[in-house]
């Protein structure tokens, strides 16, 4: 019998990662600049693999017959949270997908102007889903495992009825998502969802993080919607149909309601004693009139109640190391990824640019949102650089690139999980390997789903 078991509290972690040896974390240091022996809190192993495993994409029994006939392939996990770990050994995660395949197509100016992008949703009525994974280690110990899906639960609305993947507010808080096929605008939905982030209730539920509002959305254990909370000033829908499918809570500061085009929350965690959230926006919120360069790179990081989903307390989390200046994290992109909590007041924070891709350790202190919002600015310490392990990561999902992508950001790490002390789980977003066209899935294949296991140096007890 295959023993598909992994032990990160253990040891060293099973090894299932392509044409690398079991003694993978000497190696990898050595060949990509961390010789053996290294103690820099920065230096980072893999310390496994796994692919997703092929499988077709849900969609509604009434979803048209040319969105089936796509044939797009499960994929967008967009972040994750450890479920628990079976009998026999076997860890679970709980994973969440985001609105659904979707890309660019260019639309023609009528004035002669360059074509402008236009972001397409090929399949509409895709609703994002919660996905139960896990992992099984290979029997051959030169392959990568499989991330194995075992339970799947599209999200719903209270009454049961379908969310989307549509934008859930109208222009100009939003640009338009449209087909494909005629480039014309898709129906705003009250009840869609761009989902990035994910985190347990203490009841067996779920709290999700989406992009569009940005929202905050508490479902029940079987994936339906209790209760959404917007910035305050938020509306959903539009005059066409403004009801969403659940209740809907304006309690998030405004300043969320400048998050930057496609770039609402990201990240959520939920603390070990079940007593906080934490959620961030993906990039500093568009500046207001007389803002300071250091307030076009700091990033809003949420305290909230994790029975309400009320923020307690606010911080503001400045990209990059201390020296960066703010232009040129400005140039590089910067932006949050995925967070998940180390302790009840400590968080890792995954940050990458096209320059960079890091584990930061964040410590809270105490501060509280005040109407002025002169909240405090977190400390944090870098614990793991990925960069020197992003040809490896490259390499295994594109099916064999070789070297780094040409911007860090591209590898497009969008969940992280604490599995145990020092020890995380990492997985890319692939967008569902849409087409260059942003129409179709891609063929042959460009790009898969793949999980890894990373050690990292966790800071001293």
């Amino acid at each position: 019998m295959t023993d598909r078991r992994l032990r990160p509290a253990v040891g060293s972690l099973l090894l299932a990662a392509a044409g690398l040896t079991l003694s993978l974390s000497g190696p990898i240091r050595s060949s990509l600049g961390s010789p053996q022996g290294d103690e820099s809190p920065a230096a980072a192993t893999i310390e496994s693999m796994y692919v997703l495993e092929e499988g077709p994409l849900p969609l509604p029994s009434d979803s048209p017959a040319a969105s089936r006939a796509l044939d797009f392939r499960l994929g967008g996990i967009s972040d994750l949270f450890l479920s628990g770990t079976t009998a026999d050994g076997t860890i679970h995660l709980w994973g969440i997908t985001d609105r659904g395949p979707n890309g660019f197509v260019q639309k023609p100016s009528s004035d002669g102007s360059p074509p402008k992008p236009l972001r397409t949703l090929p399949v509409p009525t895709f609703q994002p889903l919660l996905v139960k994974l896990a992992l099984e280690t290979s029997a051959d110990p030169g392959k990568p495992g499989t991330l194995r899906v075992v339970e799947v639960k599209p999200i719903s609305t209270a009454d049961g009825g379908p969310s989307s993947g549509r934008p859930a507010v109208a222009p100009p808080r939003s640009k338009p998502m449209v087909d494909p096929a005629t480039a014309l605008p898709l129906p705003i939905d009250p009840d869609g969802l761009d989902t990035e982030g994910l985190a347990p209730t203490a009841d067996g539920g779920f709290w999700i993080a989406e992009e569009y509002g940005p929202s905050l959305l508490r479902l029940t254990s079987e994936g339906r919607m209790v209760r959404r909370i917007v910035p305050v000033g938020a509306v959903l829908g539009d005059d066409k149909d403004p009801h969403a499918g659940c209740e809907v809570v304006e309690a998030l500061p405004e300043a969320c309601l400048r998050r930057a085009d496609n770039r609402g929350f990201e990240g959520l965690a939920r603390s070990p004693d079940g007593a906080r959230l934490f959620t961030m926006l993906q990039s500093p919120p568009e500046p207001l009139a007389g803002s300071s360069e250091e307030d076009a790179i700091c990033v809003p990081l949420l305290v909230l109640d994790p029975v309400a989903g009320i923020p307690l307390a606010e911080y503001r989390y400045r990209l990059g190391e201390p020296g960066d200046q703010p232009a040129a994290l400005v140039a590089a992109d910067g932006k949050i990824s995925a967070l998940a909590a180390t302790g009840n007041d400590t968080l890792l924070v995954l940050e990458q640019s096209a320059t960079a891709s890091r584990l930061y350790e964040v410590v809270l202190g105490p501060s509280v949102r005040t109407a002025a919002r002169t909240v405090e600015t977190v400390s944090k310490r870098l614990v793991a650089d990925l960069a020197p392990l992003a040809p490896i990561f490259n390499r295994e999902l594109t099916h064999g690139a070789a070297g780094a992508p040409e911007k860090l950001s591209d590898l497009k790490f969008e969940g992280l999980a604490l599995l145990a002390p020092g020890v995380v789980a990492i997985v890319n977003d692939n967008d569902f390997d849409m087409d260059a066209a942003g129409a179709a899935p891609a063929h042959p294949p460009i790009r898969r789903t793949c999980l890894w296991i990373v050690r990292y140096a966790p800071a001293a007890e």
